[in-house]
């Protein structure tokens, strides 16, 4: 599919100075942008965990530059994609739900790449990433699983523990191999329900006796505390989310020995990360994503490979954020930044400096109204201040001392004047556009009702 471009955002681009025409500025290196859906960092070995989820993507941190703190900027597919691919904050790309497509006039990754000459092939598993909803933008080749294959015959390369989204971006790259391209490549296997092929699942869940399911109707009734879930039963649902992280670091061995045998990996810029993460009932009573802005959600992994230069094998601790990814590309690459860029270049830190990219990282989610109201939050390295909206009442607000609990777990707000401090921080940043910058879809305006139902986003 061909990606969308009107005359307005054609007119955008030529006043950030990005030209129509082919050219070759800036070094002559590919670009891949791997993302996994609903991936926690801390379930990672390279972030600690101490399961063997994760050995090809601990390999190539241990390789290349891992970021350690890294906050997403949505809880949310859409907008967070959106925010990684534009280098802005939702409510300033304007796709701030699930139902609200990315506007024209918003410049991504893809269309300053294009407009530079590169081959641009995205490869998405996903609904909320559809082409309706214009992250198409700048793509040549738009690849969506569930437009190109049924539902009966992805179920069957699932049984036999094949992932046609893998297998399409590898034909794609094989394709594109002698030209300077621009690779977006999406895995969706952690997102629940969490059902990982077996091999998979007998690796990390291989005895369980319960009832506990990862199926919407389950975990919902879980969250609304119609069922009881005991240890045994987070346990099992844990193991078959770890299967499914498992299973992408499969896909992520894969591409990357593809993109060695192909003599690519020397001319090649690797980024690897998520949208989120996912609460496995650490709070609320809940499994998923879309409702919280604790870390379990916000916090996810970013490992970079840059070729032929230093630094490599590097670790960075402080603060970062997704919005940070475009514009640490656009560096690398020479192309100047668009106006009005949010995210800061993380060459610097990547390169051992101090290079400071912001104390505060901002972060919101905009469910359906049905099934919570909108939350705000501001995160530091130390600390978090959470708003949640009340039909009934003022706003609820929860403050997290980070280094004392990481867990999230007491509430000190009204009790710390670094809680005030980023009351008022969060307020300022907020009141441009007010609470909500968009309309917020409900349910049952959404065009996609019965596949979002199915995965646990309407009752």
């Amino acid at each position: 599919m061909i990606g969308r471009r009107g005359g307005l955002a054609n007119l955008v681009l030529v006043f950030l100075g990005l030209s129509l025409t082919t050219c070759a500025q800036g070094p002559g290196l590919n670009i891949v942008v791997i993302t996994i859906d609903t991936l926690r960092a801390d379930h990672l070995g390279c972030y600690g965990y101490p399961r063997p989820t994760s050995p090809r993507l601990d390999a190539f941190a241990a390789d290349n530059v891992m970021f350690e703190n890294v906050a997403c900027q949505s809880s949310q597919t859409l907008p967070s994609h959106a925010s990684i691919f534009t280098g802005l904050n939702p409510r300033n790309h304007k796709a701030i739900s699930h139902e609200s497509p990315l506007p024209e006039e918003a410049v991504t990754l893809a269309e300053i790449l294009k407009h530079r000459g590169y081959e641009t092939g995205a490869f998405v598993s996903s609904h909320a990433l559809d082409s309706d909803l214009h992250l198409t933008q700048g793509f040549d080749t738009y690849w969506e699983i569930h437009k190109e294959l049924s539902q009966s015959v992805r179920r069957a390369l699932h049984v036999e523990e094949r992932d046609p989204t893998t297998e399409a971006a590898l034909a794609w790259l094989e394709d594109h191999a002698g030209s300077r391209f621009f690779l977006w490549i999406h895995w969706f296997h952690p997102h629940r329900p969490y059902n990982p092929p077996q091999t998979y699942l007998q690796r990390f869940a291989p005895e369980y006796s319960g009832e506990a399911s990862s199926e919407p109707e389950y975990v919902m009734k879980a969250w609304k505390g119609e069922i009881e879930i005991d240890r045994q039963d987070i346990d099992y649902l844990t193991g078959c989310y770890d299967g499914e992280v498992a299973y992408s670091d499969f896909q992520i061995g894969r591409l990357i020995d593809a993109l060695d045998s192909l003599g690519l990996t020397a001319n090649t810029v690797i980024v690897v990360t998520a949208d989120h993460g996912e609460i496995l009932y650490e709070h609320e009573r809940y499994f998923g994503h879309d409702i919280a802005l604790y870390d379990e959600c916000l916090m996810v992994p970013l490992v970079v490979h840059v070729p032929g230069t230093q630094p490599t094998r590097r670790r960075v601790s402080e603060l970062t954020q997704s919005i940070d990814i475009l514009p640490t590309l656009l560096e690398l690459l020479e192309i100047e930044y668009p106006q009005g860029l949010e995210g800061k270049s993380l060459l610097g830190l990547m390169s051992g400096g101090t290079d400071a990219t912001g104390e505060h990282a901002f972060s919101e989610t905009f469910p359906f109204p049905e099934k919570c109201m909108p939350r705000h939050a501001v995160r530091t390295a130390s600390s978090k201040l959470i708003w949640k909206e009340n039909p009934s009442g003022p706003l609820i607000k929860e403050f997290y001392d980070l280094a004392t609990d990481p867990g999230e777990k007491i509430d000190l707000f009204g009790q710390s004047n670094e809680a005030a401090r980023l009351d008022s921080v969060l307020m300022r940043w907020i009141a441009p556009a007010g609470l909500h910058p968009g309309p917020i879809p409900t349910a049952a305006e959404s065009r996609r009702w019965g596949i979002l139902k199915s995965l646990g986003y309407v009752n």
